[in-house]
């Protein structure tokens, strides 16, 4: 019972937390249910645990959630629950906060997580670790002097690059490219060139 309240104590720093981020439609009574079922966490908030071993159980917590405890990475699971939101007789798509995120996403998420379970797990000792936050999923942003959550790395591409250049703005000389042009707004460092981008039929502004 006290490591299921343990458990449970470090799950408040997964889903349903606003620090880090909430997985739809996963409640504490499927955490509860989860940990019943011995799916473990013990290396959440281990600072002596390594960073695989930290991803290997929350993967497989979490797409236990989702009703795929087996599956290898979540990029997988979210595979798994968008074909069956989209199977037969299905006649709208599933909404995007509704399926697990990508595995990159994931990472980023766990490691926070890790950051304060480790922080708080550390409160009633005298040597708390001293930790890089930047190593654990956030970012300085020098400017405001705060911190700023990293939603994933930057070495990998928002979508696919065939994606991406389908992405297209409604800007025209008469309305430059500015802070609500799609294309900036996607992080596409600029307006796709031919047909797709009214601005480029008048000269980008970009």
């Amino acid at each position: 019972m006290l490591k299921l309240r343990r458990s449970s104590f470090l799950l408040t720093r997964f889903p349903g937390v606003t620090l880090f981020g909430a997985y739809h439609g996963i409640g504490k009574g499927t955490v509860v249910k989860m940990l019943k079922a011995g799916h473990k966490l013990s290396a959440i908030g281990d600072v002596d645990s390594s960073y695989e071993e930290v991803m290997r159980q929350a993967t497989k917590f979490i797409s236990a959630c989702y009703g795929y405890p087996n599956s290898k990475s979540l990029s997988e699971a979210r595979l798994f629950v968008c074909a069956k939101r989209n199977g037969k007789g299905v006649t709208s798509a599933p909404k995007l906060s509704a399926i697990p995120p990508t595995t990159e996403a994931f990472q980023e998420n766990v490691k926070r997580a890790q950051y304060q379970a480790i922080i708080w797990r550390s409160l009633d000792s005298d040597d708390v670790p001293d930790l890089d936050p930047e190593n654990f999923g956030w970012k300085k942003d020098m400017s405001t002097k705060s911190l700023t959550p990293v939603a994933i790395p930057e070495s990998v591409p928002l979508a696919p690059d065939y994606l991406l250049k389908l992405i297209c703005c409604g800007c025209s000389s008469q309305n430059p490219c500015s802070k609500r042009c799609s294309c900036k707004s996607a992080g596409y460092p600029k307006c796709s060139v031919g047909l797709f981008c009214a601005c480029y039929s008048v000269g980008c502004s970009r």
